[in-house]
């Protein structure tokens, strides 16, 4: 619309700009509402960029599937499993061959069990798979019964804490012992010869 044609059909000045105002808040509207049909169009085509770019995704993931047998798939995917369970299993066992080394070690040492080849020996007795002591809590179950049955078969494995009260007592006893001495004379200072006494007849 230009302002000649207005002024044409018999519009004023002040209705020309009028006219003008009117038009022009149409306008502005327009192009509102445009800026948000184009925002709205933006959003679209990125959503569909998106979903496009998803579906390229997983074709391309299907497509490294073609030819592949399900059934041996499953099957290394179990065999995979398989294998990080045992792992895991070891890794347990380990540990826990550790801290049952460690505890035994600690509670041989607190028997006073000082021959490497006895150590050895209970050492294989009391973790034997088959006919050893139960684990359990972090500590073997019946050690101290085991240890007393085994003291019943060879009374000098170790010294009970009793035992070893008694035989303190005894190392005190002959320590404080006065000491007898042999006869006078050691032959040593007097020649060789031994002190004969006196014959008073």
């Amino acid at each position: 619309m230009k302002k000649e044609e207005l002024v044409e059909i018999g519009l004023t000045e002040e209705q020309i700009q009028k006219v003008f105002a009117i038009n022009g808040k149409d306008i502005e509207a327009k192009k509102t509402e445009i800026a948000a049909k184009l925002a709205e169009i933006a959003t679209l085509e990125g959503e569909r960029d998106k979903f496009k770019g998803l579906y390229e995704t997983a074709d391309s993931a299907l497509k490294r599937f073609d030819g592949v047998d399900p059934e041996q798939l499953q099957q290394e995917i179990q065999a995979g499993k398989d294998a990080l369970e045992q792992a895991k299993a070891n890794y347990e066992k380990q540990i826990a061959a550790r801290d049952q080394n460690d505890w035994l070690s600690k509670k041989l040492d607190e028997y006073g069990i000082a021959s490497p080849y006895a150590r050895k020996q209970l050492e294989a007795e009391i973790t034997s798979e088959d006919k050893g002591l139960p684990w359990r809590d972090g500590a073997f179950f019946g050690f101290d019964d085991y240890m007393a049955a085994a003291k019943k078969k060879d009374p000098t494995l170790y010294q009970t804490k009793e035992e070893k009260a008694a035989a303190e007592k005894d190392r005190e006893t002959e320590e404080s012992a006065p000491a007898f001495t042999g006869p006078t004379g050691n032959g040593e200072s007097d020649g060789g010869r031994k002190y004969v006494p006196p014959k008073i007849f």
